[in-house]
């Protein structure tokens, strides 16, 4: 099975249950604490490498313990370690937050600008990509230097790109063209 159908197949039975519970967001934030926490390279050697099961259930609970993740979570990742897949965890967490975002009509953005953005303008182009998508607009703001003037707007898999530096390839690759 691909690695991204069984991520969707554990977000999804991990969503409904949460849902089932009314508890999708402490669920969320304790997932997005307990990948965090399992994302060191040496926790997750030992979780994935030749250690007794009792001992990798014991290993990982500690861990768990430690972030204060509901219990509903804490018995996903012992199943998630139980059938090996623990190793899809950033990617469980990403299809999850999807599909609660999916759930409240929310959609993530990454705004790329030139130098740092207003509130107003971040106000603007969140409402003018929520009017485009029909959906409330959540954006992440990157400052990239290189890209001179302008931005680039990702959302829903589109890249919209006003940047400067676009358009002066656009320009170079037309000069080089004699077009």
């Amino acid at each position: 099975m691909r690695p991204d159908a069984i991520a969707r197949r554990y977000a999804r039975a991990l969503f409904e249950l949460a849902e089932e519970q009314g508890s999708l967001d402490a669920v969320g934030a304790g997932l997005g604490t307990a990948v965090g926490a399992l994302s060191d390279p040496d926790v997750m050697r030992v979780l994935t490498g030749p250690v007794s099961r009792d001992r990798k259930r014991s290993l990982l609970s500690r861990i768990v313990d430690t972030t204060g993740a509901p219990p509903l979570v804490h018995d996903f990742l012992l199943l998630v370690a139980d059938h090996g897949r623990l190793k899809h965890l950033p990617v469980i967490r990403t299809v999850f937050d999807a599909m609660v975002d999916d759930k409240r009509g929310v959609t993530r953005a990454t705004i790329k600008s030139a130098g740092p953005l207003s509130p107003d303008l971040v106000e603007h182009v969140t409402r003018v990509f929520g009017d485009l998508t029909g959906r409330e607009v959540i954006a992440k703001i990157e400052v990239v230097p290189s890209l001179i003037a302008g931005m680039i707007v990702e959302v829903e898999g589109r890249v919209y790109d006003g940047s400067l530096r676009t358009e002066l390839d656009k320009l170079h690759q037309r000069m080089a063209s004699g077009s």
